[in-house]
């Protein structure tokens, strides 16, 4: 017959076998090698990687204030041509203008040379009584004593450089009532050449 004894009697506790891995195979010395080589990383190394990567900290840190700088610059170089486009329209602009006043000033006729040689050539006996200045003709009426002022006249005006041509549209005599004297009524109209000297 089998005894089996049933009783609850304590084991008693084996410490080099936990969890079914028996520790009394294990070896020490590549256990040990093994923490250094988990554990001296810790404290060899990660203090040198940390100074390397404190240095690339610093450079992405450079990199990055030259890049916002540049950034920067590019920004003012953008308004800056944006500047020069508008400076370069305005150039135009004012270019435009520029030529359009000097073609204003070829174009522009000033009748004063004109007129001052007509009022130091004009005869004693003769009087103007209407002038009138277009592009490039002038048409005089007025009145003289004789006829020899109209024609001394004419051919002053005629040997000036202003006037290239000229014709005598009407003559006739009249009295004048004021003093009853007998006057020379006449219109001449003279192409003009130039209006400068």
């Amino acid at each position: 017959m089998i005894k089996i004894n049933l009783s609850n009697a304590k084991k008693q506790f084996d410490a080099s076998n936990i969890g079914g891995f028996d520790f009394t195979k294990l070896k020490v010395k590549p256990l040990i090698l093994i923490a250094v080589l988990i554990y001296l990383p810790d404290f060899l190394l990660l203090p040198y990687w940390e100074e390397e990567r404190a240095g690339i900290a610093a450079q992405i840190d450079e990199k990055q204030g030259k890049l916002s700088a540049l950034k920067r610059k590019v920004t003012q170089s953008k308004d800056l041509e944006k500047q020069i486009r508008e400076l370069k329209a305005q150039e135009e602009n004012l270019g435009k203008k520029l030529t359009a006043v000097k073609q204003a000033i070829n174009e522009k006729k000033n009748p004063a040379t004109i007129l001052l040689y007509i009022a130091k050539n004009i005869p004693s006996e003769l009087w103007i009584k209407e002038l009138s200045i277009t592009s490039d003709n002038m048409l005089i009426k007025g009145e003289a004593l004789n006829y020899v002022s109209i024609g001394d006249f004419v051919n002053s005006m005629k040997s000036s450089v202003f006037i290239k041509d000229h014709q005598i549209v009407s003559t006739s005599n009249m009295v004048r009532e004021s003093d009853k004297r007998r006057i020379e009524v006449f219109e001449v109209r003279f192409g003009i050449a130039r209006f400068d000297q």
